[in-house]
């Protein structure tokens, strides 16, 4: 069986390979990476191939090559390891031998003469802004790989919306290329005004304090429809929920009844790698759950337009259910969420009314699994007269269960 190398070519290309790197491509015998790989070794005598679609047929070509006794050679940028073609070399040829070599943002931060530890590192190539947006706003030094879809001035613009920063932004475009340029921006607004070549690198030093991520933001933060000003799940109350749904960061949330998607954006929020699903039946309330979520950096939450429980078909199965209104459809609710949620989730039941909570109480008890409940009952401090005194909240009663392995419904 020959060898197989997974060799990184920095900025610099050639020049900055080590002695090892450089022993290992004249060893190859097959040479496999991008055009501009490839451009580096034009003496290069082996079997040349570029990479131009799928990496699928490459790897079967590499490995039949080296079921031959051949040397083969994936020719990578930077580290391979990071963001590349690495993880999908080494699940074909686990014994493969890497040389990585300095990354895109190492490039950027050195002609930046800017120290990179602490820094977060995200990458946008190829996917949804999705939680990487809130992330990014909640970072003192942030690094992002980017493409045509999430540039730097896309990302600024979607940052400004949500109210972050301030940030002062440096972009590094094409490094190493005849087009080599570094620009820094002070504040997202210059940021959103240009323009930038591909490939291209964006680093963001927050220059302001950061936002916290629990937002525990007051129920006037929401956009709601009016008149019907019931239609959020209560500051107190979401806290409560939010420690009883015990959301992990990439776990999945339904919201059912999710109203203003109160309780759904601040678990967006507590799970930036995961997925919110808002699930609300009322056309008037759509657009008001989709600015709220714009408006707080939930870009990780989707909107279901429809009426529970038949527009939970098709989502994926949840870590946590939260009920916030069911129609008048409580127990065929329950059921079907208990019967999707993943063992070990939550679900828990927000009720108002006593009807509800006498529903909720039955099913949920009539599971057999432990039950938790919690009657809230705040009262805030509202001014009077020069005074303040304290104004109680209608009562809300929190049920909650967890799943067990090989529960299902009643």
């Amino acid at each position: 069986m020959g060898r197989v190398y997974l060799i990184g070519l920095g900025a610099r290309g050639r020049e900055a390979l080590s002695l090892a790197a450089l022993r290992r491509v004249a060893e190859a015998e097959v040479l496999i990476g991008g055009a501009r790989h490839l451009a580096h070794f034009p003496e290069h005598q082996g079997e040349r191939v570029a990479i131009r679609g799928p990496l699928e047929p490459l790897l079967d070509l590499a490995e039949a090559r080296a079921r031959e006794g051949r040397a083969v050679a994936f020719l990578a940028s930077g580290d391979p390891l990071f963001y590349g073609i690495g993880k999908r070399v080494l699940e074909r040829f686990p014994e493969a031998e890497v040389h990585p070599a300095p990354t895109a943002f190492q490039e950027a931060f050195a002609r930046l003469g800017l120290p990179w530890d602490g820094a977060r590192l995200f990458s946008l190539h190829g996917r949804p802004l999705g939680g990487t947006l809130l992330e990014i706003a909640l970072s003192p030094l942030s690094v992002v790989y980017t493409d045509p879809e999430n540039s730097p001035n896309r990302i600024a613009e979607a940052l400004l919306q949500m109210g972050a920063g301030p940030f002062r932004a440096h972009v590094a475009e094409r490094l190493g290329e005849a087009e080599e340029r570094v620009r820094s921006f002070e504040g997202l607004e210059a940021l959103a005004r240009e323009a930038f070549l591909d490939p291209n690198v964006l680093i963001l030093e927050a220059k302001g304090p950061l936002p916290s991520r629990l937002g525990f933001f007051p129920d006037e933060a929401f956009e709601r429809r009016m008149p019907k000003k019931g239609l959020i799940t209560k500051r107190e109350v979401r806290l409560l929920a939010l420690g009883l749904l015990g959301l992990p960061p990439d776990g999945v949330l339904w919201d059912i009844g999710a109203g203003t998607g109160s309780v759904g954006i601040e678990a967006a929020r507590l799970a930036p790698l995961g997925q919110v699903y808002a699930v609300e039946k009322n056309p008037e309330s759509w657009p008001h759950i989709l600015e709220n979520a714009r408006r707080h950096g939930a870009h990780n939450l989707t909107l279901v337009r429809g009426e529970a429980p038949g527009a939970l078909e098709g989502l994926p199965a949840p870590d946590a259910v939260f009920v916030g209104g069911s129609g008048g459809e409580l127990p065929a609710i329950l059921e079907r969420s208990l019967e999707a949620l993943r063992p070990g989730g939550r679900l828990v039941v927000a009720a108002i009314t006593l009807e509800n909570l006498a529903a909720a109480y039955a099913f949920l008890k009539g599971t057999g699994l432990p039950l938790e409940g919690f009657q809230v009952q705040a009262s805030r401090v509202v001014p009077l007269l020069g005074y303040h005194r304290l104004e109680a909240q209608n009562p809300t009663t929190l049920l909650a269960v967890r799943k067990e392995a090989g529960c299902g419904s009643t």
